[in-house]
């Protein structure tokens, strides 16, 4: 995604802001609550960061959307005004922002959004891979669970510096150059997600500070453990249960309940976080090699959970971590040179 560029506009007509709408969101389907005769107005506008975006809106009219298909994007809502209802369908759950709170999102097919009229709003949007990313390389730990952020309080406590850090970027990027836009966007991305992890309350909070993730029943954390330490051998269901001690029907409701994922798709989010960390520090020459050696049988298979997880293939990421090792070494070299 491009940093060097950002998105404004101005519509004060129903055609102008759903085509607007249209232009700059596609994955949504847009409408309006107000009828054709009534008055519309949208101010948007949108800075990007090096690979997440800063969105702002404030609009008279109603809006509602419903997403086309799922993108792996997270997206935190800061309601200034007005109200905001996100609604997903397959889960059956709705969420309702009120002014002066924030919350986060999934970005998944047909999941609507309900914005009322006169509010106004801000959004970081983010890849998944690229928070996925960012928590384990501050964490040191796998990213085994979806982000969450309950609906919070921003104008005071922890939210507010992250709001913030969201609004000073938006205002320096608005006026830097384009000389200085990538290096700012580089690191205001990084300000932005470090705040969000140390500073933000949400699901993922005690895993940042505490090394644990959540409150979960003790068999689930030997399952956990067992795991970790077993990365590079087979392991079933039933090795796993036998090591939390219980039935792998029960731990596979654990699992559900606490992780939201099975115990076998957490340990290939576990092995996954063990080949980035081998990828990103140069421990591996072979990208096949490193597949086999934690268990994933199938090399190219390996390769497309690597891209889901992480947002490039394994094989990329190893040549900009060598990329990246050969500039340290000259740059070392030249130092004591």
């Amino acid at each position: 995604m491009s940093v060097l560029r950002s998105v404004r506009f101005e519509a004060n007509s129903r055609d102008a802001v759903l085509r607007n709408l249209d232009a700059v969101e596609p994955n949504w389907r847009w409408t309006l609550s107000a009828p054709p005769a009534e008055d519309c107005s949208l101010r948007f506008g949108r800075q990007y960061l090096h690979s997440s975006s800063i969105v702002t809106a404030e609009h008279s009219v109603g809006i509602g959307a419903v997403a086309r298909r799922k993108a792996a994007r997270v997206s935190l809502y800061f309601v200034l005004a007005g109200a905001m209802e996100i609604a997903d369908r397959a889960a059956r759950k709705v969420l309702s922002i009120p002014a002066n709170h924030v919350a986060s999102a999934c970005e998944s097919s047909a999941k609507r959004l309900a914005i009322e009229a006169r509010s106004s709003w801000l959004a970081f949007h983010i890849p998944e891979p690229t928070l996925r990313r960012h928590f384990e390389e501050l964490t040191g730990r796998p990213y085994v669970q979806e982000f969450v952020l309950p609906v919070t309080r921003f104008c005071e406590g922890d939210g507010h510096g992250l709001y913030q850090t969201l609004r000073q970027a938006e205002e320096d990027l608005s006026s830097a150059s384009p000389e200085e836009r990538p290096m700012l966007a580089k690191a205001y991305q990084q300000l932005a997600l470090a705040k969000l992890f140390a500073k933000t309350p949400h699901n993922l909070a005690e895993a940042f500070g505490r090394g644990t993730l959540s409150d979960a029943p003790r068999q689930l954390l030997k399952a956990e453990a067992f795991m970790r330490e077993n990365l590079a051998s087979p392991i079933t269901i039933d090795d796993l249960a036998g090591a939390a001690g219980c039935s792998p029907r029960a731990l596979q409701r654990m699992f559900r309940t606490y992780r939201g994922d099975s115990p076998i798709g957490i340990l290939c989010s576990y092995r996954l976080a063990a080949a980035h960390g081998a990828i990103r520090t140069g421990r591996t020459a072979s990208i096949t090699d490193l597949a086999l050696s934690l268990q994933f049988s199938n090399p190219s298979r390996f390769s497309v959970l690597y891209r889901s997880a992480y947002g490039c293939s394994p094989s990329s990421a190893l040549r900009l971590a060598r990329d990246e090792a050969k500039m340290e070494t000259a740059e070392n070299d030249d130092t004591r040179s």
